[in-house]
């Protein structure tokens, strides 16, 4: 029978390494006093419009506490609105106000830097297949979550 080695397990090393480049990364928004949270659900309205709290779970891969607790915040900061669907009054459509809008395009461009300042750090090479062999995995979780 063979040992559990953490130094060769793949799931260890993705775990460490999205945890270490989510708080790098943290340091460029939280300067404009967002969240980790409020990050990546503002990502998404930017990218995406509008989203139903659900798209943005799953969009975001966070739990709905966390994305509730976000979009709290966020509201409180005046950084989103919430209409209410006029078919079904259950769900709610959040979009980005215009200081919304606007701390995005304020924030994208230290966001970019910082990411081409990773590829330049580990190489293009690098950078390329290791996007491309995350997207790979991402697919493949996604298939096994079902």
């Amino acid at each position: 029978m063979t040992t559990l080695k953490l130094d060769q397990f793949l799931p260890y090393h993705l775990v460490v390494s999205a945890d270490l480049m989510s708080h790098a990364l943290a340091k460029v928004y939280a300067q404009h006093h967002i969240t980790i949270s409020e990050w990546r659900v503002l990502a998404h309205l930017a990218l995406h419009n509008s989203l139903t709290p659900s798209a943005l779970r799953r969009l975001t891969n966070m739990e709905k506490a966390r994305v509730s607790r976000a979009l709290i915040l966020m509201a409180s900061k005046a950084l989103i609105e919430r209409m209410t669907d006029p078919i079904d009054k259950r769900v709610s459509h959040i979009t980005l106000t215009a200081t919304g809008r606007a701390l995005y395009h304020l924030i994208e461009p230290d966001v970019l830097q910082w990411n081409q300042a990773f590829e330049q750090a580990i190489g293009t090479e690098t950078y390329q297949h290791l996007l491309l062999g995350l997207k790979k995995l991402e697919h493949w979780g996604q298939e096994q979550k079902g």
